[in-house]
């Protein structure tokens, strides 16, 4: 499947660039979402198993959207996006190395918060960096955890409206659920 073991869609270098463009880029392809299937109130992923709810309503809705390298992607006016990335069957290293990786494409990242978080039994790596463009500058948050033999990212982008996303942002994350424990040294 595309973007597993190799560089191609659902790869880290292209999830942070593509973001960035001065309108977020919309690709007709879903690469890895090919697998990904609606569910009363979310979605599954039929391979991986993993589930993952529908983000929050806060009366500005989100839109999905098809966005190059994501599984998973939702906009709504600012712009704000947010999205879901994964690579299974690569070389694996701790959460808060691989989320390094989503700074790769942004002029200039400065570093706002980084810690680990936890999530579904797994720990993980979340950072809040700004980057500046040529139109505007961009918050990002990203959420980085290992599940088996993937590598699973979130990502949120705004150029306006990130303290009200955040939240939503933060409740969609929290919501995936996967059958694979997690590794005894997945940080």
């Amino acid at each position: 499947m595309a973007g597993e073991g190799r560089v191609g869609p659902c790869a880290p270098v292209a999830r942070a660039g593509l973001l960035l463009g001065g309108t977020f880029a919309v690709a007709l392809a879903f690469g890895c979402a090919s697998d990904l299937v609606a569910r009363p109130g979310g979605f599954e992923h039929r391979r991986h198993g993993y589930t993952l709810g529908l983000p929050p309503d806060d009366g500005t809705p989100w839109r999905r959207v098809s966005v190059e390298d994501a599984v998973l992607s939702f906009r709504r006016p600012g712009p704000v996006l947010m999205s879901l990335q994964s690579r299974c069957g690569v070389p694996l290293a701790a959460p808060r190395i691989l989320a390094r990786h989503l700074t790769i494409g942004f002029e200039r990242p400065a570093l706002r918060h980084a810690g680990p978080i936890e999530l579904d039994g797994r720990t993980g790596w979340t950072q809040t960096f700004e980057a500046a463009d040529a139109a505007s500058p961009v918050r990002v948050k990203t959420v980085t955890v290992v599940c088996g033999d993937c590598i699973v990212d979130w990502i949120l982008t705004a150029r306006r409206g990130f303290e009200a996303a955040e939240p939503l942002f933060d409740a969609w994350w929290a919501s995936f659920r996967s059958p694979r424990p997690p590794l005894q040294d997945d940080g």
